[in-house]
Parts: structure tokens; C-alpha cells; sequence
């Protein structure tokens, strides 16, 4: 758990919960406080862009209102959070024994990671396919980070079912001088949902302040054991943000894998939460994705409000964040389930 100053924490946290120092906190050290929860404050996290699409970074709390089940609610905090600490998770679609793709998905982790990543931020890097791996475990260390990255590449040959016959490349597409084209996999191993149910619940569901997983998506989940409510219920109930690169067909791409998608499953599993769904349109459009999602994490608010409603009953609340410019356009998560105190 990142260490943070008992007053900066009471002002910023985010989540379904606000946190203050434990007394056991004194015991261990000043510097390591034991954070516990009070679960009465309810705090989104937000970004804002403007009818031409740029992000907005100099709004205050008068120009904001939130409703939760349609009911306004009273402001009680408001922040901007570009340098509040990040816990940031990467999973990599490693269910492909296409060189080129792994190196595209290796490097834009690699570059993403050195301009997110801060001394006060916490990252961790997951892989999956036919099972799922953790590359890195929540860390600081940049360089550390982009050697793990790089281990994609070493991925082996994955077990497929390939059809028979020559398989079209459907798209545009253009082929590479020297470089076979491969038959691509009507049939493989691509468990996203676990993969991040996996991840909140190692390395997300007990950390506080800001939380997003970044997944590289090849096609729609294949053979996991839980379902897209799985993931999206784990999602929300940790205040993790999702962001999916879907990747496409592109000029460039020679990858083994048919990109199909079902429409709006995981655009549903990102805006859900707060996030939104990029489409790369192409391998080497990854790295473009991941620059987008780090301008939106430099550009984020959070306001906290305490519900008028006290009924804490598990069930799923709405939240509506409206700008005082009906031209401008919030993102934010959909809402949050109120567990009882008991079971957090």
C-alpha cells in the first residue's frame, strides 16, 4: 500500500470510502501509517473535454453538479489530480506467437510506463492467453517495469485451433517484405474478464486514491471462466477505471489473430467505469492509445460527496456529473454499489 501524509489523504481519496491514520499507524512509524476506512464519503474521479474534444484542466467546484439516483448531492470535496498518486495496472493479449505484435504491445508499455509512472505511483504488468501471468508486481521502478515489458516478446507458441485451407486477411492491409503471412486463429485463449478480476483482486481492491487498468485487447474475451458482469461488478466495486485498446486491422498489422468483437461488450466494461474504449487501428497504433490514456490521467478531477441517501444496502447507485457548460462533456464512472460497512 502507497504511504501517504495523513492530511493530504483526508482531502483526496477517492473510492467509496474516506481514509484517516489508524492509531496502530503510530506504533509502526511516522512514515508508514496503517490507512483504514470510514465508508461515508462517496468520490469519482473525472476528466472533462470541451465541444472540440481538448481536455479541461482549470474548471472549479461551482461549475459542477452531481446527482445520484436522479437526487442532487452536496459537494463536499473537490480536487484537481494531476499529481495525486496512481495505481495503474497493464494487461497485455500475449494469445498470439506473432513476434511483431508482442514487440508493438512491449514497446508502447515500455514508453507508457516511463511517462506515467512517478516516484510517488505504484504499476504492475499482467499478461494473458491461455493463462494468465503476472509479468511485475506493483513497483516505482521504471526500469524495472520496461525489462518485464520486454518479456513479452519471449512469449512461446500458443495453443490454438487453426481452420484448414487458407484464411483471407478481411481489412485493409499490407503485407511486410520478407515476413510470411501467418494463419490467423479462429479458436484461441484470450481470458480478459479473468485476467481483470485477477488484477483488482492481487493487486487493486485493497489500494486507495486513483486506480485504472489499461488492457490490450486482440479480439473479445475467449474461454474465460468468469463473464463480462463478472468483470465489470469487480471493476466498480474497487473504483477501478478501465481503459481497453481494441485493436484492428491496419495497414501494418500481421497479426495471427482475427480481431472480432462483439459490439459494445468491452466498451460497456470501460465507460462503465469511467473509461473509454480506443480503437488502434493497427500494432503500430498501440502506442498511440497508450499516449492518449496517459494525457487523460494528467487531466483527471475528483469530487466527494456524502449520499443522502444512508441506507447502505449493497445495491447499485446511479451518479451523474453535470458541467455547468452543457457543452462540455464528463466521463466518469456510472455509479457504485453501496456495500455495508461490514463487508468492505
Amino acid at each position: 500500500m502507497r504511504r501517504l501524509p495523513c492530511l493530504f489523504v483526508a482531502v483526496i481519496v477517492c473510492g467509496t470510502v474516506l481514509l484517516v491514520v489508524s492509531p496502530a499507524a503510530q506504533q509502526q512509524s511516522a512514515q508508514e501509517p496503517t490507512l483504514q476506512s470510514d465508508v461515508n464519503l462517496v468520490s469519482v474521479y473525472f476528466t472533462v473535454r470541451d465541444s472540440h474534444k481538448r481536455l479541461l484542466d482549470d474548471l472549479d467546484q461551482q461549475q459542477f453538479q452531481v446527482r445520484e439516483d436522479g437526487r442532487m448531492q452536496t459537494i463536499k470535496f473537490f480536487a484537481h489530480h494531476s499529481d495525486v498518486p496512481l495505481n495503474v495496472g497493464v494487461l497485455l493479449d500475449t494469445g498470439t506467437s506473432t513476434l511483431s505484435t508482442l514487440t508493438f504491445e512491449a514497446d508502447a508499455t515500455s514508453m507508457f510506463v516511463q511517462r506515467v509512472v512517478r516516484p510517488t505511483d505504484l504499476a504492475f504488468l499482467v499478461s494473458y492467453a491461455n493463462r494468465i501471468e503476472t509479468l511485475q508486481v506493483p513497483t516505482s521502478d521504471i526500469t524495472l517495469l520496461q525489462d518485464q515489458a520486454q518479456t513479452v516478446r519471449q512469449t512461446g507458441p500458443v495453443e490454438v485451433s487453426l481452420p484448414t485451407g487458407p484464411v483471407p486477411f478481411p481489412g485493409p492491409r499490407t503485407p511486410i517484405p520478407g515476413v510470411p503471412i501467418p494463419q490467423r486463429n479462429r479458436d484461441r485463449q484470450a481470458r480478459l474478464y479473468d485476467a481483470t478480476r485477477f488484477s483488482i483482486i492481487h493487486f487493486l481492491k485493497r489500494e486507495t486514491g486513483r486506480k485504472a487498468l489499461l488492457i490490450v485487447a486482440l479480439s473479445d474475451d475467449q474461454h474465460s471462466e468468469s463473464t463480462l458482469e463478472d468483470a465489470l461488478i469487480a471493476l466498480q466495486q474497487s473504483d477501478v477505471i478501465a481503459y481497453v485498446i481494441q485493436v484492428t486491422d491496419g495497414p501494418h498489422d500481421n497479426c495471427d489473430v482475427f480481431h472480432i468483437f462483439s459490439e459494445g461488450k468491452l466498451r460497456k466494461l470501460a465507460e462503465e467505469t469511467g473509461g473509454r474504449l480506443i480503437e488502434a487501428h493497427g500494432m503500430n497504433k498501440i502506442a498511440d492509445a497508450f499516449d492518449q490514456i496517459s494525457e487523460e490521467l494528467h487531466h483527471q478531477y475528483s469530487l466527494g460527496y456524502y449520499p443522502e441517501n444512508t441506507n447502505w444496502d449493497g445495491r447499485f447507485r446511479k451518479i451523474e456529473i453535470v458541467a455547468a457548460d452543457h457543452r462540455d462533456r464528463v466521463t466518469a464512472r456510472k455509479g457504485y454499489y453501496a456495500i455495508p460497512p461490514q463487508q468492505q
